[in-house]
């Protein structure tokens, strides 16, 4: 291959993967804790690198994290697992294929006893837990 046309393929790559992104290259969820009968919330957020620790949210209170995407070779995910009395489920809080246009870079999750739900202003989308177990 020439060199005019490897440049030309790396750029389309760039522009391809850059596009996206914030400039600041930022995302930060929040997790609100609406759960009914005013309990109490443990969130314990991971990715594939980092472990955030269990935060304990009470009743309306929120906790967020802030971190860079990847740009490269793959996607970034924050799963979080949620726990309450007598009770605790998980779900990918942050999942750079279903959020990076939706929230841009900032991203709401409202907390119930029935599933996340993503706020984004203008839309208000509910999801299910994952069905595995906690660990």
């Amino acid at each position: 291959m020439s060199a005019i046309i490897v440049k030309t393929i790396m750029f389309l790559f760039l522009l391809v993967e850059l596009g996206p992104l914030s400039i600041d290259g930022q995302a930060t969820p929040y997790i609100h804790n609406h759960l009914e009968g005013n309990l109490d919330l443990t969130v314990h957020c991971k990715s594939k690198d980092d472990d955030l620790g269990p935060h304990v949210l009470h009743p309306n209170q929120s906790y967020h994290f802030t971190f860079s995407p990847r740009i490269f070779f793959g996607a970034t995910l924050f799963f979080c697992t949620f726990r309450w009395k007598g009770s605790c489920h998980w779900f990918n809080i942050y999942d750079q294929y279903r959020d990076q246009d939706v929230c841009e870079n900032i991203c709401h999750w409202i907390i119930k006893k029935a599933g996340p739900c993503q706020n984004t202003g203008s839309n208000h989308t509910c999801y299910p837990w994952k069905p595995d177990k906690c660990v």
